[in-house]
């Protein structure tokens, strides 16, 4: 039987999931969270072959979550399902680890496929980012602005254009204010804008 954790901060995912879930595979047990420490105490407490996970729950730390989980069980295999754009998060997160990044509005086919394919231990990206990244490979560069902001920084920039200020975002990551200050600055610095409104409409058009 397998044993999946979702970790998302919306029923109607949850639910959603549960359902693709349960038709694809005949014996599954599911656990479900809403928010990265309750993600944490399940993967100490458990052993899972997938977790599903967003980047973007209440009180969660998404770099810091997903480093502790690496550290504790390097071979976990962890989806990314999220409505974060792929072309500006999924390369990073790669990068971190997870086997597969994969954006909420995609098709139910393509969400089974990236679920079936992280089971299998092979790494998952949509059609579209396989064609990003042949065609940086190709022309021997890449035209993502994000690709110079670090893990930390994107995470942050999440959060900003997801409407939060510099000190709900340090509450949610446990860091002070003037740390949060600083990566905000240095994130706006890289990126050529001045306030959040301009950050916003950069991420929209990627």
């Amino acid at each position: 039987m397998k044993r999946i954790l979702i970790a998302d901060d919306h029923f109607i995912v949850r639910t959603g999931l549960t359902f693709l879930l349960k038709e694809e595979f005949m014996h599954v047990e599911i656990d479900e969270c809403r928010d990265g420490d309750s993600v944490w105490k399940k993967i100490q407490a458990n052993e899972y072959d997938l977790a599903i996970l967003d980047i973007s729950m209440p009180s969660t730390d998404s770099f810091s979550l997903l480093k502790n989980i690496f550290t504790l069980k390097p071979d976990q295999k962890i989806l990314i399902l999220t409505m974060s754009s792929e072309d500006v998060y999924a390369k990073k997160y790669l990068h971190l680890g997870v086997k597969g990044f994969i954006n909420k509005e995609a098709d139910p086919s393509e969400i089974r496929r990236a679920i079936v394919s992280t089971l299998n231990n092979r790494r998952y990206l949509s059609s579209r980012m396989q064609e990003v990244l042949t065609q940086e490979v190709l022309e021997g560069k890449t035209q993502n602005p994000f690709e110079t902001l670090s893990i930390r920084e994107l995470e942050i920039m999440n959060h900003l254009v997801e409407g939060k200020n510099v000190s709900e975002i340090a509450g949610i990551l446990s860091v002070h204010i003037s740390t949060i200050s600083t990566h905000k600055a240095k994130l706006m610095q890289k990126l050529g804008v001045s306030n959040v409104v301009d950050l916003s409409k950069i991420v929209q058009m990627f």
